[in-house]
């Protein structure tokens, strides 16, 4: 857990710096250097003989490989490849996090019981290495058109460039996630606390693990449907849709719940935090533009690093209580915050009127 933590760390404070280097540099090299950091990290991990090494590892090589082959990429790739049915495209990329999580607890897990942790890790390194260089120096051998717009442009919008100041100054950047902070604290609270919990309540730790496919399964289909409703519906009514489906999964969870309820809250967590990832991308490319998406991104995973508590949180008020009843009311109770503070977030074309004009008076 210490490693992870590490990691959560390291790679929130590392998401602005290199956020901002995918706003400025080719991301065809960004990628492979991420492929390379990866492989090399798990390579590392392999031969590791003390516990201050795979700290190391965690700190460093890894942070880098999972945000430049990672989500933030990705988002800041699509949202600059795509104008129509951008928030779909989102949704479909974001859905790669979750179909791993589906699969690759399975090969690991195989890997492992054949060749040791340690073997494990070294495949790993060698075909995500191998599999990850050769493919993006193919699909990514052009740039995105937009990214040669000018002001002169029908597009002014995209064409607006922000400051690190600006972006920190903004209510449009702080209330997207200062309202998604609660959910993530609460999936996190639940999540990493799933195999304890099942104990406490007298489960088999089986049904853990099938509650975790039925989560990452209903996430594939949350992230498919958030970022396809982002192109055509409200996103303050998206995130409400979000926070209230979550409400009612921590309900579920509440108390003694058989194992049908615990399904039936898997389900509806699952669906509902599926869309916190496409929903970042498309609320805030729809207002800050995709010159600067991945700062503005970047910024996001340190803020949104916060929701991490939930599971510190959820692990203490059991041991004080003796119950998790106290942790889900405490994060509805942080989720209603949110649900009004959204309220006030401005919309798309209030964005983009004042980036146009701002634009056009350069």
């Amino acid at each position: 857990m210490l490693a992870i933590l590490a990691f959560q760390v390291a790679t929130g404070l590392l998401s602005p710096i290199l956020g901002r280097l995918m706003d400025q540099f080719v991301m065809r090299r960004l990628v492979i250097t991420g492929a390379v950091s990866m492989g090399l990290g798990l390579a590392l991990l392999s031969q590791a003989t003390q516990f201050w090494q795979i700290i190391l590892v965690y700190c460093t090589l890894l942070p880098i490989g999972m945000l430049f082959c990672g989500t933030l990429a990705s988002q800041t790739m699509v949202s600059k490849w795509f104008t129509g049915n951008r928030g779909l495209a989102i949704g479909l990329s974001a859905m790669g996090t979750s179909i791993g999580g589906l699969i690759i607890p399975m090969v690991v897990i195989t890997l492992i019981a054949r060749y040791e942790w340690q073997g494990a890790l070294l495949v790993l390194s060698v075909v995500s290495t191998i599999i990850l260089i050769p493919l993006n120096l193919v699909i990514l051998r052009f740039e995105p058109p937009l990214a040669n717009q000018g002001p002169g442009s029908d597009q002014f919008f995209d064409s607006r460039t922000w400051t690190s100041r600006e972006i920190l100054t903004s209510k449009t950047f702080w209330i997207p996630v200062l309202a998604l902070i609660p959910i993530n604290a609460a999936f996190v609270g639940v999540q990493f606390n799933l195999g304890a919990y099942m104990a406490d309540l007298g489960h088999d730790q089986s049904l853990a693990a099938k509650l975790i496919a039925v989560t990452s399964f209903m996430m594939i289909v949350g992230k498919l449907f958030f970022g396809a409703m982002g192109d055509r519906i409200d996103h303050r009514i998206l995130y409400w849709t979000m926070a209230v489906l979550m409400m009612v999964a921590l309900v579920f969870y509440e108390g003694s719940p058989g194992k049908s309820d615990m399904v039936i809250a898997a389900g509806i967590q699952g669906f509902a935090t599926g869309g916190v990832m496409p929903m970042m991308g498309i609320i805030y490319s729809a207002r800050f533009g995709t010159l600067s998406f991945g700062r503005v991104l970047g910024y996001v995973n340190l803020v949104i690093m916060a929701g991490g508590f939930g599971s510190i949180f959820s692990g203490w008020v059991f041991d004080s209580t003796q119950s998790y009843d106290v942790a889900f009311w405490v994060f509805m109770g942080l989720i209603l915050p949110g649900m009004i503070i959204m309220f006030f977030l401005p919309p798309p074309e209030a964005g983009n009127s004042t980036s146009a004009t701002k634009v056009a008076q350069h």
